[in-house]
């Protein structure tokens, strides 16, 4: 016989938690790599070829808080 689920309103309340900050964990790191992602395509664009690398690296030492 298969025991009955647990009734405890803390434990449900905790693992609700636990999937919507799991979620939203997930939803902030697809938003920085969508910005990243973004940022690189749109520095390709402007320096195409060996200047790119320069680019990026001018970019990130101006941007570092992001």
């Amino acid at each position: 016989m298969i025991p009955p689920m647990s009734t405890d309103r803390d434990a449900l309340f905790k693992t609700v938690l636990q999937v919507l900050s799991i979620l939203c964990l997930i939803g902030l790191m697809a938003m920085i790599f969508h910005k990243g992602f973004a940022d690189l395509s749109e520095i390709w664009q402007q320096h195409s070829g060996g200047n790119f690398w320069a680019a990026l690296g001018r970019y990130l030492l101006r941007n570092l808080a992001g």
